[in-house]
């Protein structure tokens, strides 16, 4: 029995740490809020923090791509995966995205508190 209690508890600390280190890679944090935020094959950084549902609606209609009418903010996943906090993005259509070549979003939203967001910006270019 005491073997098998040593085995589990070394599982679950490799375990934990493989789980930090991936989580410190992917977001450049140590379990805090995130720095940048992999989504689409792209990668996004903290840009604006306390904002809210209408501020973000907002700033999406005014970002719309030409002759578009502006995309639905919709729910797109927690970051990080799982746990996280609920994220946004108002995600542009495959057809558009392979018509025009732009990425899936221009950017996202994670909610930080009740009706408080942090939006978080594409890098690079297109």
């Amino acid at each position: 029995m005491r073997r098998w209690l040593r085995a589990v508890l070394v599982l679950v600390g490799t375990l934990l740490i493989v789980t930090t280190a991936a989580y410190r890679y992917a977001y450049g944090t140590w379990w805090q809020a995130p720095e940048r935020i992999p989504y689409c094959g792209r990668t996004y950084i903290a840009v604006t923090p306390h904002l809210s549902l209408a501020d973000i609606r907002q700033r999406e209609r005014q970002t719309s791509l030409p002759g578009d009418q502006p995309y639905a903010v919709v729910p797109i996943g927690k970051a990080p995966p799982i746990v996280g906090a609920e994220m946004l993005a108002a995600v542009t259509p495959v057809a558009q995205r392979e018509k025009l070549g732009v990425p899936c979003a221009m950017g996202l939203y994670v909610k930080t508190g009740d009706d408080q967001y942090t939006s978080y910006g594409i890098t690079g270019g297109p």
